[in-house]
């Protein structure tokens, strides 16, 4: 008896959350995407010119295609390894940083996944509690719209990586003159690593 109550009171209490989910979506959507770069290229596909973005930031999309199938794997390894198993929120990243954090009385341990990552750069807030449960829920929106694919291709033209620059494309392009496809790991690692480039996943 005692377990069928408490089973209903688990349904009762997850169709709750489902429709405040729902009201909520609808009342605060996505942020709009952010403009993408204008480049330019001849015929053949040869790249001419690049200019900024609508923002004044050079932000060129960048496909997960478009970069060596190893960079991929080294930035899923570093940043979420999870990314394709959960639905834009780790609950199992989630309990460990709080343990940690309260532990050692102080942020030693982030729970960022890569799409909480992708809602902070769409809309950055200072780091704080409040603004994590923001980035939680607006995770849970870009994994309702957007497939995987369309998430990490967001995270690879929104990663800052230096100044006004975003991207792996649009590094690549402004630091060593080459498409991202022809990258040398060793340059890559350099690029995330760049003391402009404070990790998203702190």
């Amino acid at each position: 008896m005692m377990r069928r109550k408490l089973f209903r009171w688990l349904v009762f209490a997850l169709c709750g959350m489902l429709v405040a989910f729902i009201l909520l979506n609808l009342l605060f959507p996505l942020p709009p995407a952010k403009p993408y770069s204008l480049v330019v290229t001849d015929r053949n596909g040869k790249l001419l010119q690049v200019f900024l973005a609508e923002d004044g930031i050079w932000r060129v999309r960048t496909h997960p295609d478009e970069i060596p199938a190893k960079l991929k794997h080294i930035l899923i390894e570093k940043e979420d390894r999870f990314f394709y198993y959960h639905p834009g929120i780790n609950p199992f990243s989630l309990v460990r940083a709080f343990v940690q954090n309260i532990s050692s009385d102080k942020r030693v341990s982030g729970a960022s996944t890569l799409t909480m990552q992708v809602a902070r750069m769409l809309e950055p807030k200072e780091r704080t509690y409040s603004a994590k449960i923001v980035e939680m829920f607006r995770a849970l929106q870009l994994e309702l719209r957007y497939s995987k694919e369309e998430i990490f291709e967001l995270y690879l033209s929104l990663v800052p990586l230096g100044g006004d620059i975003e991207g792996v494309k649009s590094a690549s392009l402004l630091y060593y003159q080459t498409p991202s496809g022809r990258l040398l790991i060793q340059r890559v690692k350099y690029i995330v690593s760049a003391n402009e480039y404070v990790p998203m996943s702190c």
